[in-house]
């Protein structure tokens, strides 16, 4: 295949202008150089060569952690076959299945059954109660013609030019084999769905139309779940940023109760627990105790039980994850969910949807009319949820072998980008610059030389109202840098007192405590520093716990590039998860990045993903073998 003009002249310029250039070759060896001096190093070899495995789970607290896996673990020995046998045997469960596989391969005739029975339950609570009868007509109508064809509509898609384009445009391969023939083709499947569609019906005859429709996707939603752990991680990853956070921890809940469903059933299931899940478990621990000591209880007990919830998923996620292909598919699920986001967030730009400018200190920055949020409430939460999307872009696109799928990588990093500009975020601008140097630094260090020439040009790139907002990064005459600095002062001044053991979780207990601190009469929810925060609710120990979390974690990344050779996708998507943490660390020393729980599960899911890297390749190595 003949080169296309661009990398074809880029060919020409690099060989011939760059490569044999002076400044080229001062630079290649300025870095071999450092690279040599950080890869003989004793940090790099103490990083690289020692980390905790499973064995703090075998010591005496550790024992203790993991007594309710220990548990599970006995009573799957115990009565997996007796609890798989009484599964087969339920009606209940059987009509559960016989529904999933036929709207898993969407077979028409058994859906326009669900939909006639809809239909006809609907029509007659509304027609007793002299209510309009075309919606659930027209439900009826279209239930019919489905009816008609009794066939699986998935067979026609999987060979279909759309579903290859989508292949080749996402870089992954796409499966349709989540059902059993033999469940969609009984006449007895369709007592199910007569019966789901009932239910639906009732329940939009007695409340409403959308009521119904939202049971029946309830139930599609659960037995999916169910059925499959791994489609609520990814279904989870995907809606995190984009639901209530209630919605988020019913999801988080739902897929919890089915990987402990799985856990009891499947034989020999052996629970992965792992020395960063230990941590975890320590970390719920903390919290947990400053519950007992807070002052506003009530309220630490519920900021307490979602950080239990939404830590606790990191070990759905590390039992779930454990084949290359679902690692990075669920890193793709990710990507698209952040370029929704941020596609709405424009829309928020361009078209002044539900806008609130409470962020904006007007006076100093006049320029700047708006800065976005999306879905989440804030620019500086939308910007560190993108400070963990933005690596994960860029690994994908760096990864992928064909075109297609760089340049969708690259479209979709683009559009991150542009949405963390426009959040007017500094601290994140900050971490995304440090995210940056971190992932070319251990991706592809010679990129280090590019970058050095870009950055004169930049100035006369980059607009004057971002330039203007980034360089006001420590000016007091803004309301929102003297803001923080009164709030950390004031902060310092009740650590004095409450160092050791803290006050407790929650905006309660630090709204109650903080104001008898308080500098300059400044009202604050938080410390708008997570650091700090965490050493005002938990004590010392819980900064200190946090701290060697994050610690061991880098460690840890530090093996897992050890391991798998440079250029690798395991080494370059590692590092993209590591880099985007180290990114939100930074943003978490400007503000509290664990106020949205959201963002804070969306955290420990992307600790759950790096740690998932290294079974994944094991999986992938023995089926090579």
């Amino acid at each position: 295949m003949s080169r296309g003009y661009f990398e074809t002249i880029w060919l020409f310029i690099w060989n011939n202008l760059i490569k044999n250039s002076l400044v080229y070759k001062g630079l290649k060896g300025f870095y071999e150089w450092i690279v040599g001096l950080w890869q003989n190093s004793l940090i790099t070899s103490w990083f690289r060569n020692k980390f905790i495995e499973e064995s703090p789970w075998n010591s005496g607290i550790g024992r203790i952690f993991g007594y309710p896996f220990t548990v599970l673990e006995n009573i799957n020995k115990k009565n997996s076959e007796k609890i798989t046998d009484l599964m087969e045997k339920s009606i209940v469960i059987k009509g559960f299945k016989y529904f999933l596989h036929n709207i898993i391969a969407l077979n028409l005739r058994y859906m326009g059954t669900v939909l006639i029975s809809f239909g006809v339950a609907d029509l007659i609570i509304l027609a007793l109660k002299g209510g309009k009868l075309v919606l659930p007509l027209a439900v009826i109508g279209a239930g019919l013609i489905l009816s008609i064809f009794d066939v699986n509509f998935v067979d026609y898609i999987k060979p279909s030019l759309l579903s290859k384009f989508a292949e080749n445009l996402l870089g992954t391969e796409l499966t349709y084999s989540h059902y059993y023939l033999t469940r969609c083709s009984k006449k007895s499947r369709f007592i199910s769905a007569v019966i789901f569609g009932l239910l639906g019906g009732i329940v939009a005859g007695t409340g409403s139309f959308i009521y119904g429709a939202l049971v029946l996707c309830g139930i599609v939603g659960a037995s999916l779940v169910f059925y499959k752990t791994e489609v609520g991680v990814f279904a989870t990853a995907f809606l995190a940023p984009i639901l209530p956070t209630m919605l988020v921890a019913g999801m988080v809940f739902l897929c919890m109760v089915s990987l402990l469903a799985r856990s009891l059933y499947t034989r020999n299931f052996k629970w992965k627990k792992d020395g960063m899940g230990f941590l975890v478990a320590v970390m719920i621990f903390v919290f947990f105790a400053s519950v007992l000591k807070s002052f506003g209880v009530s309220k630490s007990i519920q900021v307490f039980l979602m950080y239990m919830l939404f830590m606790a998923f990191y070990f759905v996620v590390i039992n779930t994850v454990k084949t290359e292909k679902m690692y990075k598919d669920l890193m793709t699920v990710f990507v698209l969910s952040a370029t929704a986001v941020s596609i709405y967030g424009f829309c928020q730009y361009l078209f002044g949807w539900n806008v609130n400018q409470a962020w904006m200190d007007e006076e100093m920055f006049e320029d700047i009319k708006m800065r976005i949020y999306s879905t989440l409430e804030n620019p500086n939460v939308l910007g560190e949820y993108l400070l963990l999307a933005i690596p994960m872009s860029v690994g994908l696109m760096w990864t992928k072998k064909k075109w297609l799928s760089k340049i969708f990588y690259l479209g979709t990093t683009g559009i991150l980008f542009l949405a963390l500009i426009l959040t007017f975020s500094r601290g994140c601008w900050i971490g995304l610059m440090v995210t940056a140097a971190a992932f070319v630094t251990f991706v592809s260090g010679k990129l280090w030389g590019l970058l050095l020439l870009a950055l004169p040009v930049l100035p006369f790139v980059i607009p004057d109202s971002i330039i203007k907002r980034f360089t006001s990064v420590g000016n007091m005459e803004d309301t929102s840098t003297s803001y923080r600095v009164f709030i950390w002062m004031g902060t310092f001044a009740l650590l004095k007192d409450y160092w050791f053991g803290g006050i407790g979780m929650g905006q309660e207990a630090f709204t109650n405590i903080y104001p008898f601190y308080s500098y300059n009469g400044i009202v604050a929810p938080h410390a708008h520093n997570t650091f700090l925060q965490l050493w005002v609710e938990t004590g010392i120990w819980g900064l200190l716990v946090f701290v060697f979390i994050m610690f061991m974690y880098f460690k840890y990344t530090a093996v897992i590039m050890k391991h798998h050779k440079k250029g690798s996708e395991i080494h370059t998507l590692s590092v993209a998860l590591s880099s985007g943490i180290l990114g939100f660390l930074v943003q978490s020393m400007f503000d509290n990045t664990f106020y949205n729980y959201r963002v804070f599960m969306i955290f420990w899911l992307v600790l759950a993903m790096t740690m998932s890297a290294p079974q994944t390749a094991e999986v992938k190595e023995e089926q090579d073998d």
